[in-house]
């Protein structure tokens, strides 16, 4: 992703580790140093390439220029919040992917269920992908979830370890087209 005017992407460590969720609008947003709301749904052209398209959980192919753009989701529900959770860094480009809105939020959706543990290893392999091409998101990544590879695996599967004993249910979508990633 190009960089910004003062040299610093969208993608910065900088803007990402405050993000917050607003429920009403529907976005996500970063706080920057003056208070003011800056919403990272934007974020999704940089997702869309590292997910080739492809809702994070079907794979079902969207479009960025469809009307019904795909979600940036927690990939760990955001409800973690109230149960515990808050000082975690849920709101982190780790715990971030796009998905269509039938996974999302629909009748079958996850809503605020905690993904399967297969979903699990596909997210560490997404961040594993993030860190090795060197992308802006690398530093991100490693300060928010372990400076190697193994730290970065047993924090992934404590956190969700920790989730299932605290929201009880697991989901798993269908899977509408091929894996592509």
């Amino acid at each position: 992703m190009a960089a910004g005017r003062n040299g610093v992407g969208a993608w910065s460590s900088r803007a990402l580790l405050s993000v917050r969720h607003d429920p009403e609008a529907e976005t996500l947003f970063i706080v920057d140093k003056t208070l003011r709301r800056k919403a990272i749904t934007g974020a999704r052209s940089a997702l869309s390439g590292y997910q080739k398209g492809h809702c994070f959980y079907c794979f079902e192919a969207f479009s960025l220029l469809d009307l019904s753009l795909p979600d940036v989701d927690h990939f760990f529900p955001h409800l973690l919040k109230t149960v515990g959770f808050a000082i975690e860094p849920i709101d982190g480009v780790w715990n971030f992917v796009l998905a269509c809105r039938r996974c999302s939020r629909g009748i079958d959706g996850k809503s605020a269920r905690v993904p399967s543990i297969q979903l699990l290893e596909r997210l560490h392999t997404r961040n594993e992908f993030l860190i090795d091409s060197h992308h802006p998101l690398r530093e991100t990544l490693m300060s928010q979830t372990g400076m190697a590879e193994p730290q970065r695996k047993a924090f992934l599967n404590s956190f969700h370890d920790r989730a299932v004993w605290a929201l009880v249910h697991q989901w798993e979508p269908k899977e509408s087209a091929a894996p592509v990633f």
